[in-house]
């Protein structure tokens, strides 16, 4: 108790008349945190709402419910319990079990933290210890995290706080023998179906072997490698207002990151780091993006103008002049590209030698008796090319679109008029000079692209 409550004011984690939100399961590790906060109620005049979820795992919840809501009232504490079926939650998101119950007791403590007391009007306390904290770095290392992983989880994060990241589990257990509590199991702590339970009941024993010390070490690791990453923040802060330009695209609700090439001179350490916030945020979420995906983003600097690498959650980066851009996908459907066809049409004239032949963006001439096979309105296809001057000289349509710097996410949107493999006009662009009309010119293609 005694070392909790200097660990709380070392770090300034409750202020007089702080509103709380304490998460309590019915378990050891809350039940502790409920009985040491109820003490420390008067000394620091707190209001405190008790939140208890049930997460729809487990046929004994509702004696969980029950036991909490009981101790609760023992204190004179307002009790707030939800059921939020997490297995479906799980499901529709994506992800496991564990993450879903995680992300939903955080929305319901928020939620109701706001209901009781006003938006950013509390604090949220859980009873995360030393030794969630060892499983945490150790989770992480194994998944292949980097630094901002292996800091764990710290004692005050946003309006969290977890004031009992100075103690381990057994001397939570020992607080609680010592006061004759009581407190409920949740026997799903007791099976090696979850990563994290296979890592307290293996890992960390193992490690205690070797060391009597070794959560408190890792703690201690934990620690430092916090500090490293603040000081990795605010140079990787200074990196991204001097090498990168974000865009909001309103339409699609997201955003473009463009990595300028300057920040290939700066140390790999910070490149990558930039590199994964940029990712974080086109994507909306930072879980997943590994060390493969940074690669691969990385390599692009290395390639060409206009190439490109798929990755995770619909995301794209690709090579471009200034650098390498990032940007959800966009997919274009079929109803959207018939539109767009849909807008090019043309017609054959004779040549009216009175008229001027137009230089509108949008309207074209071309020399008829120059087609060999057929006119054609689509998109690009592999094999496109047209002529780019007075010798007729070919160029590849994605040499030509490359130079021109064309976003590569546009090529495929852009209509053209074709014969066959020979492109006419790069709509919006240039058109090709072998079908440029001259003085002999009789018969003309008008063609028209309606903006």
């Amino acid at each position: 108790m005694k070392k909790v409550c200097e660990y709380i004011k070392q770090n300034n984690l409750l202020e007089k008349g702080d509103n709380i939100i304490l998460g309590v399961s019915g378990g050891a590790d809350s039940v502790c945190l409920l009985y040491i906060m109820n003490e420390l109620g008067s000394e620091y005049a707190l209001n405190i709402t008790a939140v208890h979820i049930n997460h729809m795992i487990r046929e004994t919840a509702d004696r969980d419910e029950k036991f909490t809501k009981d101790l609760c009232e023992k204190f004179g504490i307002k009790f707030v319990s939800y059921k939020t079926d997490c297995p479906a939650v799980s499901e529709r998101d994506g992800i496991s079990l564990e993450e879903a119950g995680r992300n939903e007791r955080y929305r319901l403590f928020n939620e109701t933290g706001e209901k009781e007391y006003g938006k950013d009007n509390y604090k949220i306390a859980v009873a995360h210890h030393m030794d969630d904290l060892a499983e945490t770095l150790i989770f992480n290392m194994a998944r292949g995290t980097g630094i901002s992983g292996l800091s764990g989880v710290k004692c005050k994060s946003g309006n969290i706080i977890r004031p009992f990241l100075c103690v381990t589990r057994a001397e939570i257990e020992e607080y609680l023998n010592i006061k004759d509590v009581t407190f409920m199991t949740d026997e799903t702590n007791l099976s090696d179906d979850y990563a994290r339970n296979k890592i307290r009941h293996k890992i960390i024993p193992t490690m205690n072997e070797i060391t009597e010390k070794a959560v408190n070490h890792m703690a201690s690791c934990a620690g430092q490698l916090g500090e490293i990453e603040d000081y990795l923040k605010i140079q990787t802060d200074s990196l991204w207002a001097k090498y990168v330009k974000e865009e909001k695209n309103a339409e699609a609700g997201n955003t473009e990151i463009l990595l300028l090439e300057s920040l290939l001179g700066e140390h790999p350490a910070l490149i990558k780091r930039v590199i994964h916030r940029a990712l974080t945020i086109v994507a909306g979420r930072s879980r997943d993006i590994s060390a493969v995906q940074i690669e691969a983003v990385l390599n692009l600097f290395e390639l060409q103008t206009g190439r490109k690498r798929d990755l995770i959650y619909n995301m794209e980066a690709i090579r471009v002049y200034e650098g390498v851009q990032i940007m959800i996908k966009k997919e274009v459907s079929d109803e959207e590209k018939k539109d767009a066809l849909a807008k090019l049409h043309f017609e054959i004239k004779d040549r009216d030698f009175s008229q001027n032949i137009p230089t509108d963006l949008y309207t074209k001439w071309f020399d008829y008796d120059k087609i060999k096979y057929s006119l054609d309105v689509r998109f690009r296809k592999e094999g496109d090319y047209l002529t780019i001057n007075d010798a007729n000289a070919k160029k590849l349509l994605s040499d030509y679109m490359t130079n021109e710097k064309i976003p590569s996410d546009k090529r495929d949107e852009i209509p053209l008029l074709a014969d066959k493999d020979h492109i006419l006009w790069v709509v919006g662009h240039r058109i090709s000079n072998y079908y440029k009309v001259t003085d002999e010119t009789k018969k003309i293609v008008v063609a028209t692209y309606n903006i």
